[in-house]
């Protein structure tokens, strides 16, 4: 199988497995992937044939030598995410954390930079809030070694509220809160 890409930034650009030609397999060259291209831009490397570099190529990158030179192929690392939870409850069963419409109650959104095993980084972050009704008590807040937590604050209209949090080198997360009638 062979992997085009870029020899400036070591993008992909293409990838092929072998081609059946006058009675047996054979790699192709770049030449005949991109007729029309400028050959002194790309480079290749060949790999064995496997079909997950076709159905996912953004998973993968090249795997560079010590002088930065492509040997290979390897996993994408895969970035650490944004998990926000929240005390405020779900009373009514239906996955969705509440909050009494009244422009006065407030629920604490923790929030955790978690690797893909789930453990907290422990690394600082700057996190950037958005939230789509209600307020704030912050929009950027420093997640010191992955963890960090702001307040929500209701309003008076009874809607889906969605907060999100994201920061760079990371997957953002997002938490849905539903605001009720107040009770009485």
């Amino acid at each position: 199988m062979i992997i085009v890409f870029e020899k400036k930034t070591n993008k992909f650009v293409g990838v092929a497995s072998k081609v059946f030609d006058s009675g047996s397999w054979r790699e192709l060259e770049i030449g005949e992937l991109y007729p029309d291209a400028n050959l002194n831009e790309l480079s290749c490397i060949y790999v064995q044939d496997s079909p997950k570099y076709c159905l996912k190529p953004d998973a993968w990158q090249l795997k560079l030598n010590e002088n930065g030179v492509p040997i290979g192929v390897e996993r994408k690392p895969t970035l650490p995410k944004i998990n926000l939870t929240t005390n405020a409850q779900d009373t009514d069963g239906d996955g969705l954390p509440e909050l009494p419409a009244d422009a006065q109650s407030k629920a604490t959104i923790m929030a955790e930079v978690q690797d893909a095993r789930g453990n907290i980084v422990n690394k600082d972050f700057i996190l950037t809030f958005r939230t789509t009704g209600g307020t704030l008590s912050a929009r950027r807040v420093e997640a010191k070694r992955g963890t960090a937590t702001v307040e929500l604050t209701s309003t008076v209209e009874t809607i889906a509220v969605t907060v999100s949090a994201s920061a760079e080198g990371t997957q953002s997360g997002s938490l849905t809160f539903e605001l009720m009638p107040p009770e009485g």
